[in-house]
């Protein structure tokens, strides 16, 4: 006999819905977009390297940019520019808060945030193109790469010196 009471099978079929209503809520899921859709892209941090990479992303027609992100109010307005109807934000814990239908984030802040606003995008199940460096101890180097894994997110780092034609071809 599996269960020697019905308190005791009541007990345990409690527990065990309440840990997995618990886990589905701890991280939320990458939304799934069709292969005709365009992600839905935020850049944060989009003044010069952040805005030639949302050029990249954007350019083509691949992916639309629906949120900027800048504590620099001239930056954030010129970034409006080429993107109009992208909603913006100058604190990024505000902007990933409020946009749910991300797909994905460009982190090209000072280097100092990488590694928060990062972990912050994957906890809310985006993947992430963040600029170098990527972290400053092997410490948050190692928690992003557990994160993205246990979380099914998408990560890259940009690393341009190294993944052009001229390395390649040597």
């Amino acid at each position: 006999m599996l269960f020697r009471s019905r308190r005791r099978f009541l007990y345990t079929t409690a527990l065990t819905l309440s840990a997995a209503a618990l886990r589905a809520h701890a991280a939320a899921k990458p939304r799934l977009v069709s292969a005709n859709g365009k992600p839905a892209i935020a850049g944060i941090g989009v003044g010069g390297k952040g805005a030639v990479d949302l050029k990249g992303l954007h350019d083509g027609g691949a992916s639309q940019v629906v949120a900027l992100c800048d504590v620099d109010r001239r930056t954030l307005e010129s970034a409006r520019a080429k993107y109009p109807e992208a909603r913006l934000y100058t604190d990024y814990r505000v902007m990933l808060e409020k946009e749910a239908d991300l797909d994905a984030v460009n982190v090209s802040t000072p280097d100092h945030h990488h590694y928060p606003a990062t972990m912050l995008a994957m906890r809310k199940g985006l993947g992430v193109y963040t600029q170098k460096p990527l972290t400053h101890t092997v410490w948050e180097a190692r928690q992003l790469t557990e994160a993205a894994r246990r979380l099914g997110v998408v990560t890259q780092m940009g690393n341009q010196g190294h993944s052009g034609d001229g390395n390649r071809i040597v």
